[in-house]
């Protein structure tokens, strides 16, 4: 190699003597990379057009705010159990009639059960002095002894009148009664008009309370005794008549027929009856 230090040769020349002595080095010719060939796209299958769809509702979310802490102490919504005054009122009423119809049913057919359902446990009776004042036990065993002597008996109540306040109700209520009696002189009729004066308590207080009577007082406003010709009963002795006991057919009104599993057709059907079949 020259030395440029000590012989002075200009740069340019130096230069081309180092790339005339330098190796030349043999560069292999690449092969070329053979060419994919290009993949067709596959054809897309066939698809139905869809009618356009309306466009989708965008759906609002709504967040309910947080309930105060003073919400706490609003009064609460009554209870299922509470009714409005008005028809609280007329339940009531209701449940009153239904008591003074149990005491005429349980008088007409003796039923014990059923008039010890009416009264609560410390209630009073007053008939009069010269009839009958005691407690509601005794004048169960005094009245079913009365009716029980009677051939039968018939109550009928109406005109009920109540007068509510709070748990406590005093009730004015009609009834009619009539009586069959049997006589060393022959059978009698006698016809009584009197009102009941009830004073009902309903226990526990409040609406899931019971009404029952407290105090029941019986006043006549008027009575009619008829003999009696028994014409009718002699003409149709076949006639279905009532009992004063429980074999009376309104306690087996559970076997009428009817539409329950194992519901027999009456035996009396097709039968034929003509309008001469009732004598007066």
């Amino acid at each position: 190699m020259l030395n440029l230090v000590h012989e002075a040769i200009p740069l340019q020349q130096y230069l081309r003597h180092v790339m005339a002595t330098a190796p030349k080095k043999q560069i292999k010719s690449a092969k070329a990379l053979p060419v994919k060939k290009a993949i067709k796209p596959a054809k897309a299958p066939l698809t139905k057009k869809l009618p356009p769809q309306p466009p989708k509702k965008a759906t609002v979310t709504v967040t309910k705010p947080r309930p105060s802490l003073m919400s706490g102490l609003a009064p609460s919504a009554p209870s299922a159990a509470h009714l409005p005054a008005g028809l609280q009122t007329v339940v009531d009423k209701s449940e009153i009639g239904d008591v003074l119809y149990r005491l005429a049913r349980g008088l007409d057919r003796i039923d014990e059960t059923l008039l010890r359902s009416i009264f609560h446990h410390e209630a009073t009776v007053d008939l009069g002095p010269g009839v009958f004042q005691g407690t509601s036990n005794d004048y169960i065993h005094w009245g079913l002894g009365v009716v029980g002597q009677v051939r039968s008996s018939h109550h009928l109540i109406g005109n009920i009148f109540p007068t509510l306040e709070g748990d406590v109700a005093l009730v004015e209520s009609y009834c009619h009664a009539h009586f069959r009696m049997d006589k060393p002189t022959g059978r009698e009729d006698v016809f009584m008009g009197s009102r009941f004066l009830d004073r009902f308590e309903r226990r526990p207080s409040g609406p899931a309370g019971v009404w029952k009577i407290v105090h029941h007082k019986q006043i006549i406003d008027w009575v009619r005794t008829e003999s009696v010709a028994d014409i009718f009963y002699h003409h149709n002795p076949d006639a279905l008549w009532s009992y004063r006991t429980k074999t009376d057919p309104s306690y087996q009104m559970a076997q009428f027929p009817g539409s329950q599993a194992g519901s027999k057709l009456p035996s009396f059907l097709g039968r034929r009856y003509e309008s001469k079949s009732v004598k007066f």
